[in-house]
């Protein structure tokens, strides 16, 4: 029964509106990653500080990851999301995918408001925003941290997301 009822609340939160989207209520699994019906969704081209990040005010230590996530949980909560999928998913079935949320693009909001950075190696569409997000100090950007690639090297977490392209079906 508990199964049945399980199937039943995921069909009427989130709708798959076909093998490339998902659409629902999103739940912020970490500052960078929504979790839709059980889909796990990396925000494409854009990456947060990590949990335990620490980020440096007038030589304070400011514990920056629960702002960040605040910032995300914010916008998830405003209205049913949708992430488009870029590529397949992982080997950890995450999938990147660019989202929205009542007519606005997650991931530029959380670079414009300077709670994310461009991620480079996967596009460049969100290099402006974090330059002006930067130049005002909003967000991260009224701290010194290091970019959340570089701490997960320092950190021994060698482990960074992938966009798995998607086979050529043969002809």
């Amino acid at each position: 029964m508990r199964r049945v009822l399980q199937s039943a609340l995921f069909l009427l939160t989130a709708t798959h509106a076909s093998a490339q989207s998902v659409t629902g209520a999103a739940t912020a699994l970490d500052a960078d990653t929504v979790n839709i019906g059980g889909t796990r969704v990396l925000l494409y081209g854009i990456e947060s500080v990590e949990a335990g990040q620490p980020c440096v005010i007038d030589g304070q230590v400011w514990d920056c990851y629960p702002a960040a996530l605040r910032a995300l949980e914010t916008l998830v909560s405003l209205s049913e999301v949708t992430c488009d999928f870029v590529g397949e998913p992982d080997r950890f079935r995450r999938v990147l995918g660019v989202c929205h949320v009542a007519g606005k693009s997650i991931n530029l909001e959380l670079v414009a408001t300077g709670w994310a950075v461009a991620k480079r190696n996967e596009t460049e569409e969100y290099v402006p925003a974090e330059e002006a997000a930067r130049a005002e100090g909003l967000g991260l950007w009224q701290s010194s941290f290091l970019n959340p690639t570089e701490f997960r090297e320092s950190q021994g977490i060698f482990i960074d997301r992938q966009i798995v392209r998607p086979r050529p079906t043969p002809q």
